[in-house]
This record gives C-alpha cells, structure tokens and sequence, in this order.
C-alpha cells in the first residue's frame, strides 16, 4: 500500500507479500477495507485513553502539564516509531479518493473529533485555572494545538528529507505553549524529566508503560 497507493493493492498482492494464501486474508479480514481499518486501529492511540494513562504518572490537578506531556508523547511517537510513521503515510496520503469517497474518511474524522474533543476539555481546565493567555479563548487555543500537531505530522510524513524527524521537539512545543499559556507555574522539574517520561502504544494500553521506545 505504501508504494503503490491503496487503490493500486490487491488482496492477492498482499497475500503474495506475507506468503500466505488469499483464503488466510479472507479468514482474517472480509476485505481490503476492512484490512485498512484494522491496520489504522492497531497504529491508533486514543487521546483520551492516552489522557488516563498519563494521568496515573502525573498527580494533582496538572492540566497544562498533562496537555504538554500528551503532545510530546504524539511527537515522540512520530519520531521513533517507523511503523506508526507508515501507516499514517498511507493513510494520510496513498488513499485515493474514488466514487465513494475516502477509504478511511469516517474513521479518520472520526479519530481527529475524538482528539479535539480531548484537547478542547484539557484546555477548558487549563483555562479556569487562568493560564490561559487573554484575549484567547479554550477553542482558540485548541485549533492552534490542532494545526500544530497535524502540521508537524503532515511534514514530517509528506517530506522526510526536509522536515527530518529529529527534531528538539520538546523546546518547539514550550514555544507554542508559552505562547498560549502562563507555563511559568510548570513544576520546575518537568524539563529534567523529559527522558524519564512513561511511553505508551495502543498494545501497552492494558499493561502500562512501554518501556521499548
């Protein structure tokens, strides 16, 4: 899929590629479709169950922390996981629009309102706190979060041999934040935690942190 587009891969191809017969594709998934969906659910990590799981290393009502942590944790992941990165290099961009649409159209926004959803929340409470910077309202402030995380995905993904995923992404990410929230109550220690930090993929969900990334 990722070299020749979705539209461009058959089943039979897929089958040949694994050496596997048709029929054990068949056994697992109905069709290409249903393959692509399962493929993008096993890559998937649910901001709002990313949210829970942070939540148990990072005590007390820390919202703007929580937010920070949960971006550098999606940056990260962009970065150091190569199967992540393909999946949504395929999604993203090797699904041709046909008469009906998107492959994976639903699902995808789906995924993105979920996220906003999530973030839209967290900001809401870094905000009745009065962190957030005036004249900014929690909406503002999501969008910008959105375009920023998405932005950096769609580079990244788009053009690898410009926009590189080494990257100091957790000074970017203070940058925007500083821009959009008083970040001077951050706890002091934060910044000297960063490598320390608990790593999560959607198969870790149930276990705790994955300690492999």
């Amino acid at each position: 899929m990722q070299a020749r587009g979705v539209g461009q891969t058959s089943l039979d191809r897929i089958a040949r590629r694994a050496e596997v017969t048709r029929g054990a594709i068949y056994w697992h998934f109905a069709d290409k479709q249903a393959l692509l969906e399962a493929m993008i659910n096993r890559t998937n990590l649910p901001l709002r169950d990313l949210r829970q799981c942070l939540s148990v290393h990072i005590p007390g009502n820390e919202p703007l922390r929580l937010l920070r942590e949960m971006m550098l944790h999606g940056l990260e992941r962009l970065s150091n996981d190569a199967q992540h990165r393909r999946v949504c290099h395929i999604v993203l961009h090797r699904c041709e629009m046909t008469a009906q649409g998107h492959s994976a159209e639903t699902l995808l926004s789906a995924m993105f309102e979920d996220a906003r959803s999530v973030l839209r929340a967290l900001c809401g409470e870094i905000s009745a706190q009065g962190l957030l910077r005036e004249p900014l309202t929690p909406d503002c402030a999501t969008d910008v979060i959105m375009a920023f995380m998405c932005g950096n995905y769609e580079c990244v993904l788009r053009h690898p041999d410009i926009y590189g995923t080494a990257r100091n992404w957790p000074l970017m990410l203070d940058a925007l934040l500083s821009g959009l929230f008083d970040t001077s109550k951050l706890p002091e220690e934060r910044a000297a935690s960063d490598g320390d930090r608990p790593r999560f993929t959607p198969a870790s969900l149930d276990k705790g942190p994955d300690t492999n990334h």
